[in-house]
């Protein structure tokens, strides 16, 4: 995945330092409310580790910003006048950066609805890296309001957080590629190739990657508001 826009530790935790800061949270403040530990958060913040998948979504909501707020900025040197993309002018990836160019003071990125960027290259997915060998590859072009729309990614033994989580919302996944392990509540459920499953968020779960191989499925979250 060397060719998609990628985000590395240093970029996350200076989003992160960023939304503390305009919240005028400490970092003991807001490692208590994402219920994680404060040298954690510090080492995220510092760009010394990545999040898991339950400690992005518990800082998200402590934050009050979508998780999609951590994902790789736009490249604002792309031609954008008024707001308004001449299509015609530029390959289909750099339109996308161009739309990419307002962002309200929340982070999460914004444009006028007539102008949408239906298509997402391969080689153009904003791309997250997270801890333990997990990646999240948006396939949008934007933020969407109340849904993420994801190819994810574990290695052998990954898994999405030591505990398992919740947080508001509906999930689907498909996976494509290898076997996922769901904790649901007192439930567990294995997923090979081809399998799909559906789950409230509300209901405590994690994700591993009990195979051999590579696990990559594709991964819908609605109304992931916490």
């Amino acid at each position: 995945m060397s060719d998609l826009i990628e985000q590395n530790p240093s970029e996350i935790g200076r989003k992160l330092w960023a939304a503390r800061q305009k919240h005028k949270m400490s970092l003991r403040d807001l490692a208590r409310a994402a219920e994680i530990s404060a040298s954690m958060l510090s080492q995220i913040e510092t760009g010394k580790a990545f999040p898991s998948v339950r400690s992005l979504y518990k800082i998200a909501a402590a934050l009050g910003v979508s998780v999609d707020y951590f994902f790789p900025a736009q490249d604002e040197n792309n031609p954008v006048a008024n707001g308004v993309v001449n299509s015609t002018e530029l390959t289909a990836s750099q339109m996308r950066e161009a739309l990419l160019t307002n962002e309200s003071s929340e982070g999460m990125v914004s444009f006028p609805s007539t102008h949408k960027a239906p298509i997402v290259h391969a080689a153009a997915r904003p791309t997250l890296e997270l801890n333990s060998g997990i990646t999240w590859a948006r396939l949008t072009a934007i933020a969407e309001t109340d849904t993420e729309f994801l190819e994810i990614q574990y290695a052998p033994g990954a898994e999405s957080g030591k505990n398992m989580s919740s947080h508001s919302g509906r999930e689907f996944g498909l996976v494509l590629e290898g076997q996922l392990m769901v904790e649901l509540g007192f439930e567990t459920y294995t997923l090979g190739t081809g399998d799909s499953i559906i789950f409230d968020s509300s209901t405590p779960h994690r994700l591993t990657n009990n195979g051999n191989t590579s696990m990559r499925a594709l991964w819908v979250v609605l109304n992931p508001q916490s």
